[in-house]
């Protein structure tokens, strides 16, 4: 009786789950069309940023969960929304502009949570052992794989960029670790998700200006633009799911989205690019993906005796 009434709670987050990876899949792909379409890799950030942000709010004012404005709602928007949005996607938007294939991209994240264990020793929210860190090991040798391969990549001028990317991982473990740190209590997720995105927009507008990348829609709309408008409605429905996720699950739930998201992002790069990743692209998945299930094996105890 106990496992049958758990069941429907269990198929709910699982659902939600993959729908988490496959947006976040998605959403590399849809970057690429958009940047590879022409739209300036600011601008591409900030329009993305406000279709999300907005959807957010508007829809947090119907359910009457308006964000709060408090000193630390406001730091806390501002620091999560700088880590896990406008940075990473200003990088994500430079190299995947760069022709580096959308399906690596989505492969280098799987890096997220072995980096985010770091973060947590180094705040002394978990402790150090060295399972996990062989897990970080594991994983890297995975990138090595991608990039030392003479014959791994299309060009080996994308080898750069690769390296570039691994900011994304970086700002997304940031951002779990201030999210746990700074996030106010019973903030509700419609109000994180809308404070997430337009609060470092103002920043993002300016730095637009300064780059001389403004640009706005024109009266006609392309793929790129379509990609772009696509971006923020995914973006919003993924960091929606991503902060019920933890909330309800956990944050070590959530982190094996990371085995959805580099497969169903090789998948989309295929569909819209065609993209045909090499033999040592494809066998890097394996230690990528043993990486993160060292990182994400709970520590047991000792037994009392």
């Amino acid at each position: 009786m106990n496992s049958v009434a758990l069941r429907p709670r269990v198929g709910v987050p699982l659902a939600m789950l993959l729908v988490t990876g496959v947006t976040y899949g998605l959403t590399y792909a849809l970057a690429g069309v958009s940047v590879r379409g022409g739209i300036p890799f600011l601008a591409y950030v900030f329009w993305l940023g406000l279709f999300a942000g907005v959807t957010m709010f508007v829809l947090s004012l119907l359910f009457r969960r308006p964000p709060k404005v408090t000193f630390a709602h406001l730091r806390c928007y501002a620091v999560t929304g700088a880590t896990g949005f406008a940075i990473p996607y200003a990088v994500v938007a430079v190299v995947v502009g760069h022709g580096v294939p959308s399906g690596i991209m989505s492969m280098v994240i799987a890096l997220a949570p072995m980096m985010t264990y770091l973060g947590a020793v180094v705040f002394r929210m978990e402790r150090a052992w060295w399972v996990k860190y062989l897990g970080l090991v594991i994983g890297m040798a995975g990138i090595v794989l991608i990039v030392a391969p003479e014959s791994s990549l299309p060009s080996r001028d994308l080898v750069p960029w690769i390296l570039l990317s691994m900011i994304v991982p970086f700002c997304y473990a940031t951002t779990t670790i201030a999210a746990i740190v700074m996030r106010p209590p019973a903030m509700d997720s419609l109000s994180f998700s809308a404070g997430y995105f337009l609060a470092p927009l103002p920043i993002v507008l300016g730095a637009m200006f300064l780059a001389d990348e403004f640009w706005v829609f024109g009266s006609s709309f392309g793929e790129a633009e379509w990609a772009l408008v696509l971006s923020g409605l995914v973006q919003a429905l993924g960091i929606y799911l991503f902060l019920e996720l933890v909330m309800l699950m956990g944050p070590v739930f959530f982190t094996t989205v990371n085995f959805i998201t580099p497969l169903t992002g090789i998948l989309f790069g295929m569909a819209f690019f065609d993209e045909r990743l090499s033999f040592w692209v494809l066998i890097a998945l394996v230690p990528l993906f043993l990486g993160l299930f060292f990182v994400i094996l709970p520590r047991g105890e000792p037994k009392q005796q």
